[in-house]
This record gives C-alpha cells, structure tokens and sequence, in this order.
C-alpha cells in the first residue's frame, strides 16, 4: 500500500489517501452493461404511484433509486411507520427482479476484469461488490462469470435501506472489509457509482461504459477515470 497525493474536488489543496480497499460496480463495471433501465425505471415509478405516491413526486430522468426515495419522504410525511416504509421500499424494487434475473443470465465479463482482479488479489489489495441489484441476480452473474472467487463480500440491495447514490452501500462494504471509506476507492461506470462513492467519502474512480462517457463521469465528480480495465489498472498501480 502506498500513498498517492491529488488535487481534490473539495479543497484547493493536495491531500495524501491512503488506500487499502477497492470496492466494484457490477453492471457495466465488472461485466459489460445489459440491464434495461429505463423500463427498471418506468416499473418502479408505476408501482410507487399505485402504492400511493403521487406522480409528481417521480421522474424518469432520476434514478430509481433517488425515486424510491423521493417516495419514502413523501409517505412518511403522509404518516407512513418505518415498517411501512421498508415495506414500500421492497415492493418497488421486487417489480424489477425480472429485469434483472433476465439480464444475469448471459452475462459478459468485460476484458481485462479477470487478470486485474488477480493483480489486486495478488498485492492483497481488499476488495468487495457493492451493487443496487438484488442478491439472486448477482449471485448468478458472479458464479456463471467465475468472478465470485475474487470477492469474500458481495453487497446487494438487501443489505441497506438506500442505494447508490445515497453511501449506505459503500459504508457497509467498509465494515465488512474492516476499513474506512477515506481509506477506500469505489469503481463504477454511472454518476450514482460517484456520488454514492464521494457521500460516503471515499475515492471515486469512474470507468467508461457503454452508457456514460469520460465527460458525463468527470461531471459527476470523477477526477479519475479509465476508458477500460486495463487503464483502469493503470491508475490503481499508482496506490498499488
């Protein structure tokens, strides 16, 4: 483990990050991206609508997951217990599970995740999954890619209450890990993956999929990121 001094989005000055965990992404991180998120999307708003949340409240143009939770504020506002509320919160993610078995089951490892994961298990580098897909459907792509080897902890949606953007996922894979985000970088190919990665307070590092480019994740906040594994590599020897 070393240390690597950059100019941070928060300061106008150069601080030192020590890192001793990495933490991935899955869809269009780990393998190549199949998920159909705008219908994820269109599902999840129809079934909070017809759970009582009103239309104005949701937008396709938000993540499902800020949507589910835009609806959480607003149910407990109408009076809605927690218990309740969890309730709302599986219901809406359930009516995308077969999106996302769907998607599992053909996945494609992206080129290059195999020999960096080895590489970073090599230099005993910790490292664990940390995706806003529910536990079924990663298990699956993990077990049928062979990547389920390189992780001791896989976090799924049903581990937290929110997910990417909001840091629960990132937090809780920090104390599986025995860590800390500030000691902790976070890989994943959309903006949830780096807003989710620096409200925890970790490093982000985004990498080029086929949905977002290097300018949409550098707007997000990304001050590093890698159009593929192999460059991705590159940036995590600075640590490493």
């Amino acid at each position: 483990m070393s240390a690597l001094r950059f100019k941070t989005g928060f300061h106008n000055a150069y601080e030192v990050w020590m890192i001793e965990a990495v933490l991935f992404d899955l869809d269009g991180t780990l393998i190549e991206f199949s998920y159909n998120y705008a219908a994820a999307r269109r599902l999840i708003i129809a079934g909070l609508i017809e759970m009582g949340v009103e239309e104005n409240v949701l937008s396709e143009s938000k993540p499902a997951s800020v949507n589910v939770e835009d609806a959480v504020m607003f149910m407990r506002r109408r009076g809605f217990s927690e218990d309740e509320l969890r309730i709302l919160r599986r219901k809406a993610y359930e009516a995308v599970e077969p999106l996302e078995l769907e998607a599992a089951e053909n996945p494609v490892v992206r080129d290059g995740i195999p020999d960096l994961l080895s590489w970073l298990r090599a230099k005993g580098v910790k490292t664990a999954v940390c995706t806003n897909n529910c536990r079924k459907a990663s298990e699956i792509i993990l077990r049928k890619t062979r990547l389920k080897r390189f992780f001791k902890h896989v976090l799924t949606r049903e581990d937290v209450e929110r997910l990417k953007p909001f840091p629960d996922l990132i937090i809780k894979a920090c104390e599986k890990l025995g860590t800390i985000p500030g000691k902790t970088i976070h890989v994943g190919d959309s903006p949830i993956d780096i807003a989710a990665a620096m409200n925890a307070g970790a490093k982000p590092i985004g990498i080029v999929s086929s949905l977002y480019s290097v300018e949409r994740l550098r707007d997000a906040g990304a001050e590093l990121v890698a159009i593929n594994p192999d460059e991705l590599r590159e940036l995590l020897s600075a640590w490493f």
